[in-house]
């Protein structure tokens, strides 16, 4: 193994079993070898890679592709069934959070214990401690049972944990979209020192635009194979493409906008504007129209991300702009504020299209707040003149061949 590698992948296969009833388990156990109860599941089949120091990686794919597998494979929660697997550092694992957590102790104590766990000596671990604390804001409950804890002081706790222990590499699981905003934030914060300090990272996700915005490379997971790898925005549009927005990523997205509770940005008001700033749903095939959002930011937040996404009624993903991609600064001070977006030459094709709105931390990890389908827009024409979604500028040219 590469002193220059971190993780080392060699034709890792995972086989689980899969029984239909209960009860076939435990006759299984009776005829062992003698009579097969369950059917095989491959969820990962012969991979091979390998992850260098420094390097984060997103993996996307569909629920059951093995994205989460190999992750727990690499963090040694789970044998693999086949193949070999080297790692090279301290891992930390952001996979189900706190499950190693005995909800008997105390919160100390099973921070104590999870140090261990990791390979600290009780020295560096109590030298930790007070970070962890710190870190995790639950007071005096750090020295009550876990079994006591809300669901967010258990979040909190786990999440400060794991990432306060000086890994040399992270993964994390879909476990970003936990806790309150706030926290949401800080632990974004920890993630980009992380990856500035040059910490191997690998991150699980199903939103292929937050791999994107987070991760250099990405890797396309699918039926347990590598389906391909490269530069994350080469591989992301091409599974964006395939997936052809399948729905995934936008539940993804009504859940983390579903937070009511302390929100730091708010969308207050939303107007679709002909030229003259006249509120219209209806516009001609080629006239213009702009999307005026009002909206409030509570404290303050750098880098903060604004996109208009537009679909039709298939659910077809039309076009997404936002702010990053066009490096426009929004002012993070707290206020109220109107941002404006203008379409100057719309050649969708006549139909009805409908309009998401969102705000995002830089990395777009963290939404803000996030309006779906919130305005619709009607595109008419009184003429028959092309077929699809949008018009194309083009000329026909015909000669005869002598």
């Amino acid at each position: 193994m590469s002193s220059e590698v971190a993780i080392s992948i060699r034709n890792v296969s995972k086989s689980f079993k899969i029984y239909e009833k209960p009860q076939h388990r435990i006759w299984q156990s009776i005829f062992r070898n003698k009579k097969k109860m369950y059917r095989e599941f491959w969820a990962l089949k012969d991979l091979d890679f390998d992850v260098k120091k420094g390097d984060c990686i997103g993996i996307i794919g569909r629920n059951g592709s093995g994205k989460s597998t190999i992750l727990q494979i690499i963090a040694n929660t789970l044998r693999p069934s086949a193949g070999e697997v080297a790692v090279k550092g301290r891992v930390s694992a952001l996979l189900e959070l706190g499950s190693g957590f005995n909800p008997e102790f105390t919160g100390r104590e099973n921070v104590i214990t999870n140090g261990a766990i990791m390979g600290l000596s009780q020295e560096e671990v109590m030298r930790r401690l007070p970070e962890i604390e710190a870190f995790a804001e639950i007071g005096e409950f750090i020295d009550q049972p876990v079994k006591t804890y809300s669901s967010g002081m258990f979040v909190r706790l786990a999440f400060a944990c794991a990432i306060n222990v000086d890994p040399d590499i992270l993964i994390i699981d879909e476990a970003l979209a936990v806790g309150d905003m706030r926290f949401q934030l800080k632990c974004i914060e920890k993630l980009k020192k992380f990856k500035q300090d040059g910490k191997t990272i690998l991150f699980v996700s199903h939103d292929s635009f937050m791999v994107r915005n987070f991760c250099d490379q990405a890797i396309w997971m699918m039926d347990g194979r590598i389906h391909l790898r490269g530069d994350v925005k080469t591989v992301t549009e091409q599974y964006q493409d395939f997936m052809k927005y399948d729905g995934e990523t936008q539940n993804a997205v009504k859940q983390n906008s579903e937070q009511k509770e302390n929100k730091i940005l708010e969308i207050d008001k939303v107007f679709v504007q002909d030229t003259k700033e006249q509120e219209r749903e209806t516009y001609k095939f080629g006239e213009p129209f702009s999307v005026s959002v009002q909206y409030t930011l509570k404290e303050k937040v750098n880098g903060i991300v604004a996109g208009v996404a537009i679909y039709d009624k298939q659910n077809n993903y039309v076009c997404g702009l936002n702010t990053k991609l066009d490096s426009i600064d929004i002012k993070n001070q707290p206020g109220r504020y109107n941002i404006k977006l203008q379409y100057d030459n719309i050649n969708l094709m006549p139909g009805t299209y409908f309009l998401d709105i969102g705000f995002f931390e830089s990395s777009a990890i963290v939404i803000l707040d996030y309006k779906s389908r919130h305005k619709k827009v009607y595109i008419e024409s009184g003429e028959y003149f092309a077929e699809g979604l949008v018009y194309l500028e083009h000329k026909w040219d015909t000669k005869e061949i002598l």
